[in-house]
């Protein structure tokens, strides 16, 4: 019986599989708990976290770390990304169908 061929993943349309240092990075993130925005000790270590997750990817990209900036998911990175794009002079763009790649 032959092998069933490696498996290729093409629908990156919503979720992407996860690199092993990644899914090993969350984990341990989540093991730790603890809401970023909050000032006791356990906020503080997740902000901690955030903080050196922000530098490590402006030391990859060549970014300055301030202007790395986290969302919760694709529509929030969109709003963000787009919110200056469509004031124009002033006056707000409107558009009925909005067209992204």
């Amino acid at each position: 019986m032959s092998a069933a061929p490696a498996r290729v993943f093409l629908d990156h349309n919503a979720t992407s599989p996860l690199r092993p240092q990644a899914r090993a990075a969350m984990l341990d993130a989540l093991d730790q708990g603890g809401n970023a925005s909050s000032i006791h000790a356990d906020g503080r270590a997740a902000r901690q976290l955030v903080e050196q997750a922000r530098r490590e990817i402006a030391a990859l990209t060549g970014a300055d770390p301030r202007g790395i900036v986290f969302t919760s998911g694709a529509s929030e990175a969109n709003a963000l990304a787009l919110h200056p794009a469509l004031e124009v002079r002033g006056r707000w763009v409107t558009c009925d169908v909005l067209l992204a790649g």
